[in-house]
């Protein structure tokens, strides 16, 4: 009893001083952003900024929606930087934001147009260009970069982003974004080399894409046989470049979190993911929020040019592994007594998208009956990472396949098997 007694105080007065260094850190939050009064159509409240083990989000114009995500560099350093992120700021555009006032008054006519494939109404740019303005938002406002010492750093979001791409996603001069369609036509159209009618986002990472690409009813069947509805796309780092640093720019670099995530916040104190069990949310791993790239009709139709390929099993698998990884890494810094639980946690959603990777390309590879039930018989009913969807699970497009399965495997053939495609890795190398 004593024994349980002594964890339980250790346990309390370690929340306690948790709580208080987030307390502290609302403090510098609140001073840093009310350091610039010429950002805001009044000045921020403290009742608006909630942290919780490093990270949180301050609302900073309710009447817009405006808010900064929190990202704490080193959570259990109470002396660490903290960077306020703005969110959503892609949308605000005369071309593409249309305020709430409008939306509530025109959403009849809105699901009348999209119900029968018409034109939908649009707001007056102009009209819109001037309520921006007066909410004083943009798509390129200021990031603040806060020090243990008080002294506040405040970049331009593009530039932040930007260097963010070049440093993080620049591989061998290129930089790759994703793309998940939800329409059915979409796959056909960029294999054609068209530009599909109403696309504007890329990501670069695979597992945002894959949250689009999951509601195409199409997504696992079509990613078993090589034709997913989420592409791949490759620029030169001098193009992508060319079309950020633009007067008008072609891509809008932007960062994004779902509703659902919001809601969740607004709950609990945390950004979770509802497709996971309410864990906490990827974004891009060592940081909770999504990055996107919004582009232009120009720059959409530009896009066409870099279009590669649909994603593999193999890159969506690669993707995920290594967003999980960065999350983890990122929970044990915020909570690092927590350690083993953290990693037995992540470590295991890995096993699981490794599974599913793997009963995914034996059925693309029309492996054996008796592989694919063995592959069936270990996977989990409520683990469900690349194979999460709305529509028919991965167990019953396996056992709809079954029959046109070899029962024993064939013979080695006399000759070499012709090569893989360049860059393909199979799932067992992998891990």
């Amino acid at each position: 009893m004593k024994t349980i007694i002594l964890i339980s105080t250790a346990l309390f007065s370690m929340s306690t001083w948790a709580q208080s260094i987030d307390s502290q850190r609302a403090e510098r939050v609140l001073k840093a952003l009310n350091s610039r009064p010429d950002q805001w159509i009044e000045p921020v409240k403290a009742e608006n900024i909630k942290i919780m083990d490093g990270v949180g989000r301050a609302d900073v114009n309710l009447k817009s929606k405006f808010s900064y995500y929190i990202h704490t560099e080193n959570p259990s350093d109470p002396a660490s930087k903290i960077i306020l992120i703005p969110m959503a700021t892609s949308r605000y555009t005369p071309t593409y934001f249309q305020t709430d006032e409008w939306w509530d008054a025109n959403k009849a006519a809105l699901d009348e147009a999209k119900r029968n494939g018409t034109p939908a109404p649009r707001q007056d740019m102009n009209e819109v260009a001037t309520w921006l303005e007066g909410m004083k938002l943009s798509t390129n406002p200021l990031v603040f970069i806060v020090s243990a010492d008080g002294k506040v750093e405040t970049p331009r979001l593009q530039d932040f982003l930007y260097q963010h791409y070049i440093h993080r996603f620049a591989k061998n001069g290129k930089i790759t974004l994703f793309r998940g369609g939800e329409k059915i036509t979409e796959t056909d159209d960029w294999l054609a080399k068209r530009r599909p009618k109403g696309v504007r986002y890329w990501t670069p990472t695979a597992a945002y894409a894959w949250r689009y690409a999951r509601k195409n009813p199409n997504f696992l069947t079509d990613l078993i046989d090589g034709k997913a509805p989420l592409y791949v796309f490759e620029l030169p780092v001098s193009d992508f470049s060319n079309m950020v640093n633009r007067t008008w720019p072609q891509l809008t670099l932007g960062t994004e979190l779902t509703k659902h995530a919001h809601d969740a916040f607004d709950r609990s104190g945390k950004f979770l993911d509802h497709l996971t069990g309410n864990q906490d949310f990827i974004g891009i791993g060592d940081i909770g929020v999504e990055f996107e790239v919004r582009s232009n009709s120009k720059g959409a139709d530009m896009m066409v040019n870099y279009f590669k390929r649909p994603i593999s099993v193999e890159d969506l698998l690669n993707d995920r592994i290594q967003l999980l990884e960065r999350t983890q890494n990122r929970l044990i810094k915020a909570n690092p007594d927590n350690e083993l639980a953290i990693r037995e946690k992540y470590q295991t959603r890995i096993q699981a998208a490794k599974l599913e990777a793997e009963i995914m390309i034996a059925l693309r590879e029309k492996r054996t009956q008796a592989e694919v039930k063995s592959l069936l018989a270990k996977l989990s009913s409520g683990a469900r990472e690349l194979a999460n969807t709305d529509f028919a699970d991965l167990r019953q497009i396996a056992q709809s396949r079954m029959s046109s399965l070899p029962l024993t495997a064939a013979k080695p053939a006399m000759k070499p098997a012709i090569s893989a495609p360049s860059g393909a890795v199979s799932c067992k190398a992998i891990y």
